[in-house]
């Protein structure tokens, strides 16, 4: 089985070659042969008609044989390649210089004879050889008495038996052999020379085909050599196979970046899982232990060690149902399941809320959290519930990753652009106007190869983890996607030691 390209167009070209030089060889010697008939019989074109007028065949009505005889020796004495015959009206034949049994036909087509006593032109002209099955050239002439009547035809085959022999003898001859090498060797040329460029045209898709088999033998994870240096390059500049290389090379980058992009996540979710199974069982054993301790002891604790373990227990509590409701909340986000409802929202009255919420967490850490408004009737357009989501999980964020004596800072201004969508509204003067929202902090930073995944879900930064133990890495991914809902994208700006900030953008009312 040939599976190699190269290998089958190398045998299809051979084929192609083998029959075009049958061809070629069948077609030369037939022109040839045509030629050497046209030729002969328009040399010997007349040579019926003057040995007519030469040579009495007949005597008195009657064909005279000793005559005949005598002349027909002698002419074919001259040309040996000529046979001559008297034939009568009917086509028998009725005279020749031959011994009988040399005469396989007695009677001949006269067709072809009428045709070139009428009309010399259509040359050649091929009528029956009384000495073969062969059909070959001749020349004729009626042969009339004094009256003019027609008696017979002289009938003369230009290329009769001694020709066949002599002809034969030539094919077998080193000069026809010589002849028919020097043909082949042409040919043997011509298939080699292709042959050269086909393997000079298949080189680049043999190297192609064997880079796939060497990036699927490394289980898609290594793009080949010089691949990035391929990619680089102005592919328009290519031909049709430079740009089919270089669409592999980046379907392959992309392949291995996709490959990458699913591990990551799958390592981010084979993590996720495992501190999720850790942190629901410890709150959950310790809600029982709480509950049981009540159970056996609770009779001899005293009052205020009693209501001790019941706070424990609810605070633990609320831990477990806080993780659990995120989790659903982001399964609900990831499905589509969540609506928004905007509506007009004064940012004074929502900051202050938080504020109030949050306050007493930075007070703990000796935090400084401010809340600046460019205006204090600003106003956005979206869904209060979920906005207060948002400003919550961000600003609690800030407060949990900034050490004491740090600084966290919600930042609200406007934003005024006549390219912004025609969406927001014209506050008066032709130009539309949005809100900007940001929440700055001095903590320890987001280092940046970890940039690209903050909002992935479950990812946590080994720095987060060794601030926050109890983060499970889900509050960015879901507000993320909540700001995704009201047509907005979370932008961060981290240095590593320096502090973070988060923003977004909204519609103004």
């Amino acid at each position: 089985m040939i599976q190699s390209l190269y290998r089958r167009l190398a045998l299809i070209l051979l084929v192609m070659f083998i029959i075009l030089g049958a061809f070629l060889f069948w077609f030369y010697e037939n022109s040839n042969q045509s030629l050497q008939r046209e030729t002969s019989q328009k040399i010997h074109l007349h040579l019926a008609e003057y040995l007519v007028q030469e040579i009495t065949l007949f005597s008195d009505g009657e064909l005279d044989h000793d005559s005949v005889k005598d002349a027909f020796s002698n002419v074919m004495r001259l040309d040996p390649g000529t046979e001559l015959y008297v034939i009568d009206k009917q086509g028998h034949v009725m005279a020749y210089d031959a011994p009988p049994e040399k005469i396989i036909r007695k009677k001949i087509d006269l067709a072809p004879i009428l045709t070139f006593i009428e009309s010399k032109e259509s040359l050649p002209i091929l009528g029956d050889d009384p000495r073969s099955d062969k059909q070959k050239i001749f020349s004729a002439a009626p042969i009339y008495d004094a009256d003019e009547n027609l008696l017979s035809y002289l009938y003369i085959i230009i290329k009769g038996e001694v020709y066949d022999d002599v002809a034969t003898a030539l094919q077998a001859n080193k000069t026809w052999w010589i002849s028919l090498g020097m043909m082949g060797a042409g040919m043997i040329f011509l298939l080699l020379t292709a042959l050269l460029l086909f393997n000079k045209l298949t080189q680049p898709l043999v190297k192609l085909s064997r880079e796939v088999a060497n990036f699927e033998q490394s289980n898609f994870t290594e793009l080949p050599q010089g691949a990035q240096q391929f990619l680089s390059e102005n592919h328009e500049k290519h031909d049709e196979f430079g740009k089919l290389q270089h669409s592999f090379y980046g379907m392959a980058q992309h392949i291995i970046d996709q490959l990458g992009y699913l591990k990551k996540h799958d390592d981010l979710r084979s993590e996720f899982l495992a501190h999720v199974s850790h942190d629901l069982r410890t709150p959950l054993a310790g809600v029982r232990a709480y509950l049981e301790t009540l159970q056996l002891k609770g009779n001899d604790l005293s009052d205020e060690s009693r209501q001790d373990f019941i706070n424990k227990a609810l605070v633990t509590n609320n831990r477990l149902s806080t993780m659990i409701d995120e989790l659903f909340e982001l399964a609900r986000l990831e499905y589509g399941e969540i609506e928004v409802n905007p509506e007009t929202i004064v940012l004074s009255d929502l900051l202050s809320d938080m504020y109030a919420t949050l306050s007493n967490l930075a007070s703990k850490k000796n935090i400084n959290l401010q809340v600046k408004m460019q205006h204090d009737d600003l106003t956005v357009y979206a869904d209060v519930a979920r906005l207060d989501r948002i400003l919550q999980n961000l600003v609690a964020n800030a407060i949990q990753y900034t050490p004491e004596k740090g600084e966290v800072v919600v930042e609200v201004s406007v934003i005024r652009s006549a390219l912004i969508t025609a969406q927001t509204t014209d506050n008066g003067d032709g130009a539309k106007q949005q809100v900007k929202i940001s929440v700055k902090d001095t903590g320890q930073g987001i280092a940046e190869e970890d940039l690209p995944y903050i909002f992935e879900p479950y990812f946590r930064s080994e720095s987060g983890r060794r601030v926050n133990q109890e983060g499970k890495g889900l509050g960015l991914a879901i507000t993320a996607r909540l700001l995704e809902l009201h047509g907005s994208q979370l932008i961060v700006n981290s240095h590593e030691n320096k502090g973070t900030e988060f923003s977004f953008v909204l519609n103004s009312n």
